[in-house]
C-alpha cells in the first residue's frame, strides 16, 4: 500500500513540474501580461490631461455637495492640490516620457483613493 502511494505521489510530481520545466526553456521564458510597463495608449498625455481635471472636477463637487464628514471633507482636502498639481504638469508643452510615466502612476493611486471615498458617501 505505502509503494502504490509512493508510485502515485511520483507520478504526480513528475506530471506537475515538467509543463514548468518545458516553459522556462522556451525562447523568451515566460512572458506575463500586465508586468511590463504600460501601454503606450494609457500614457497619452490628452488621456491623462482630461482624466486629471476630471478628476479636479469631481472632487470640487464632492467638496462642495455638502454630503461628506469631517474626515472625508479633510481626505478631499487633500486629495484636490494633488490632482490639481498633476493637472498643471499635464498642461506643460513637453512632458518626458519618464515623469509621463510617473505622473500616470500618481493618478492612478488619486484615482484608487477617489473611488474609495466615492463608494463611502454614497
Amino acid at each position: 500500500m505505502t509503494r502504490r502511494l509512493l508510485i502515485a505521489l511520483s507520478i504526480l510530481a513528475i506530471l506537475f513540474t515538467t509543463p514548468l520545466a518545458a516553459l522556462a526553456q522556451l525562447p523568451g521564458g515566460v512572458q506575463v501580461p500586465g508586468t511590463g510597463s504600460l501601454p503606450t495608449s494609457m500614457l497619452s498625455k490628452d488621456t491623462l490631461l482630461q482624466q486629471a481635471k476630471g478628476m479636479v472636477s469631481d472632487l470640487t463637487s464632492m467638496k462642495s455637495s455638502g454630503k461628506l464628514d469631517a474626515a472625508q471633507t479633510k481626505q478631499v482636502d487633500g486629495m484636490l492640490p494633488k490632482a490639481q498639481s498633476l493637472t498643471s504638469e499635464l498642461e506643460k508643452p513637453q512632458v518626458p516620457p519618464s515623469k509621463l510615466t510617473q505622473l500616470a502612476s500618481s493618478l492612478t493611486d488619486l484615482q484608487k483613493q477617489m473611488a474609495t471615498l466615492q463608494s463611502l458617501v454614497k
